[in-house]
């Protein structure tokens, strides 16, 4: 299992070489989100052709980008599946200025619910529980600004933001994996 800071420089450089400019943040999200749509609606996502939708799958610049896109997809079911501890979402450091960390996570978000609804296959309301409204504040969460002066009240209603979405996501994922789970045919032995 890749390490949190690894794993943030690996997309990173892999997004520079490729020559992609978007946040590692919402390449993370978008990998969460897509792995989730992949549950609920049984088509496997193109994780290039969401990160980068003119990519070329012969473009030889691309393709640490995608290998890493994939490892981490990987790495994130395995996770969410088994319920492990380790799931995190890729984010700024906490060293950054406020303004980064909050547009950090508003993309991380953004990636996310691109990565969710990338198809028509289902709507938000089709979730089970209350997974629709976790998406929705999610989407008032990707839409946040970066005015912040990053005094201590606001670092750590940001801190409370962070959970809130790490815990929804992994949330959404458990509701939509119990369903596809009690739908399945019982296995006979």
């Amino acid at each position: 299992m890749s390490n949190i800071k690894d794993l943030y420089t690996q997309i990173e450089t892999s997004l520079a070489l490729a020559g992609l400019e978007i946040s590692v943040s919402e390449v993370h999200g978008t990998v969460v989100g897509a792995m989730c749509n992949h549950m609920k609606s049984g088509v496997i996502p193109n994780l290039m052709q969401l990160i980068e939708p003119n990519s070329d799958a012969n473009d030889g610049k691309l393709s640490q980008l995608s290998d890493v896109l994939y490892q981490n997809y990987r790495e994130v079911s395995e996770l969410l599946i088994e319920v492990k501890e380790g799931f995190e979402l890729l984010l700024p450091d906490d060293d950054e200025p406020l303004a980064n960390r909050v547009e950090g996570l508003a993309e991380w978000t953004k990636g996310y619910l691109l990565g969710l609804l990338y198809n028509d296959l289902f709507s938000v309301d089709q979730l089970p529980e209350s997974a629709p409204e976790i998406i929705r504040d999610f989407i008032e969460i990707s839409e946040a600004g970066s005015g912040f002066d990053g005094d201590q009240e606001e670092d750590f209603a940001l801190a409370e933001l962070h959970e809130y979405v790490k815990v929804g996501a992994q949330l959404v994922f458990e509701f939509i994996y119990s369903e596809r789970a009690s739908k399945a045919p019982e296995q006979t032995q």
